[in-house]
């Protein structure tokens, strides 16, 4: 898979949806990584920015990192430049390149942060990851949700999704399955089935693991591409997931229930006030007429990570 050239236009640290679930992946991360110990390395698409690199670093004490940026015009001298730490290794090939030379068989977290829409090359990926992580490794997947064709940029019908995808396709697909309302259960199914098929060619070996669903997220900055992040980790088969204590995260999702990640538009007096009256006084705010109890509503599910953007002088 190429990586795509978001890096050239888009500052990640700037997006505040994009930077609201960075930090709601990270609380959970954060438990799940310390409950299998913290001997981790991560892989990921770093671009210039290195933005999830320095915050697993920073915070989950990940110190054997791989950033792969196969598919941009950006040179390897700037990637180097901009890597935060020399322990940062970086691969200038397309996933699916980089990936054979990765030793997948230490407890990894993964999160491709594909830009563009579904290939076929993200289950190239999937396939070259289950078939070697360990227990414990967590695995994330974010891409462009909308199921379009790259030429015609309408919707597939279910042939030409077939003639592309072929048996990766899900039984009984339909064309309304290609819509706004269903793409991202589209690609849901396709994901899980490809992991699931994977992790049970490896039974053979009497291994046996399984894949829990942990992230089923829906996303739209301002004006942008319609984003889906899908992930989780990989346990033995007799795994109680229950064991990991994630219960307070209402984000988390083990089945097809999405979870609509959007933030209210607040002023900054106007978030100040607001948590002000959080949880014991918020009757009293809602009578001031200056938030709605839909934007309360936005606002009490992300607040937590929610970033914070200053203008400074320097």
């Amino acid at each position: 898979m190429k990586k795509m050239n978001s890096p050239k236009f888009l500052n990640y640290e700037t997006r505040p949806l994009k930077f609201t679930e960075r930090k709601m992946l990270l609380a959970s991360l954060t438990r799940i990584v310390n409950y299998f110990k913290n001997d981790y390395q991560y892989v990921g698409f770093g671009g210039v920015a290195f933005t999830d690199f320095k915050l697993f670093h920073k915070e989950l004490h990940i110190n054997e990192m791989f950033s792969i940026e196969g598919g941009s015009k950006i040179s390897i001298e700037k990637l180097n430049f901009n890597a935060p730490f020399s322990f940062i290794k970086i691969y200038k090939k397309l996933s699916t390149e980089a990936l054979v030379d990765i030793s997948l068989e230490k407890k990894s977290l993964i999160w491709l942060d594909y830009d563009g829409t579904l290939e076929n090359c993200f289950f190239n990926d999937i396939r070259s990851l289950f078939s070697k992580l360990p227990e414990g490794s967590i695995y994330i997947v974010t891409c462009n949700r909308e199921l379009k064709q790259k030429e015609s940029g309408e919707e597939y019908t279910t042939e030409q999704f077939q003639e592309v995808f072929g048996d990766l396709v899900p039984f009984k697909l339909k064309n309304k399955d290609f819509t706004s309302k269903n793409n991202h259960s589209t690609l849901r199914k396709m994901f899980l089935s490809h992991i699931e098929n994977v992790l049970d060619e490896r039974k053979t070996t009497g291994l046996s693991l399984k894949f829990n669903q942990l992230f089923n997220i829906l996303y739209q900055e301002n004006r942008g591409a319609k984003m889906y992040t899908f992930g989780g980790v990989i346990t033995k088969s007799d795994f109680d997931l229950n064991e990991i204590d994630l219960k307070d995260f209402d984000f988390i999702n083990k089945d097809e229930t999405t979870y609509n990640l959007e933030i209210p538009n607040f002023t900054r007096k106007e978030i100040d006030l607001v948590d002000s009256h959080l949880l014991n006084k918020e009757e009293e705010l809602l009578e001031k007429k200056i938030i709605t109890e839909s934007e309360l509503k936005r606002y009490k599910k992300t607040y937590k990570f929610l970033p914070n953007f200053f203008d400074v002088r320097v």
